[in-house]
């Protein structure tokens, strides 16, 4: 079973970092989302034996992540299905999550916060939706998100709070089920994308 996962096009939020929760694109992230589409719908080869071919695409409802999912549905010719458990957290995820004193010691023991908590239920609703479409459609989908929402995913599939990950705008992710575990296959692939339009 193989799930990617794509954060949504630069968005206004990002550059203006005003109070607009629900921001769209910038003319940017619109440029992102097409690169991403036209890449998708050419079915790239990703090794010696396969090619990328996705089944179905959901969506975060925020505008942002919306937008870009209605771009790749559109082009790949998939349908798109919403669903809110894709949301962005309302708080800097990073910040709730254990840290180490250096890098040769693991991080010690911690109670997770109550707001970090909740948000990772969400999570795990979310993936259990992308799973459940990934069986259904017995193929790849693909769920089009946020940052903090990709990073606590691939925390979950890592059973581990205490790593963190580095989401670029655009970019595709992958983990697969495989032999009784999640492997996490890519991370922050912009293959799609010319370098002057890799933002985070």
């Amino acid at each position: 079973m193989q799930i990617y996962l794509a954060r949504h096009g630069q968005s206004s939020w990002q550059v203006e970092q005003n109070d607009d929760w629900n921001s769209p694109l910038t003319d940017l992230g619109h440029r992102q989302a097409n690169y991403l589409a036209q890449w998708l719908a050419g079915r790239p080869r990703l090794d010696n034996g396969s090619h990328l071919e996705i089944q179905q695409v959901l969506s975060s409802p925020l505008q942002r992540a919306r937008e870009t999912a209605v771009t790749v549905a559109t082009a790949l010719a998939r349908p798109l299905t919403l669903d809110s458990h894709l949301c962005e957290a309302d708080f800097y995820v990073a910040a709730h999550l254990p840290q180490a004193e250096s890098a040769y010691q693991t991080a010690p023991d911690y109670t997770l916060s109550e707001q970090y908590t909740a948000f990772r239920q969400q999570a795990r609703k979310a993936l259990d939706g992308l799973v459940a479409a990934a069986e259904t459609s017995q193929g790849p989908v693909l769920g089009v998100a946020h940052g903090g929402l990709i990073s606590t995913l691939l925390r979950l599939a890592a059973s581990s709070d205490a790593v963190s990950f580095w989401i670029y705008n655009a970019t595709l992710h992958l983990i697969e089920w495989k032999r009784g575990r999640w492997h996490l296959v890519h991370l922050n692939m912009w293959d799609h994308l010319p370098p002057e339009l890799r933002t985070f």
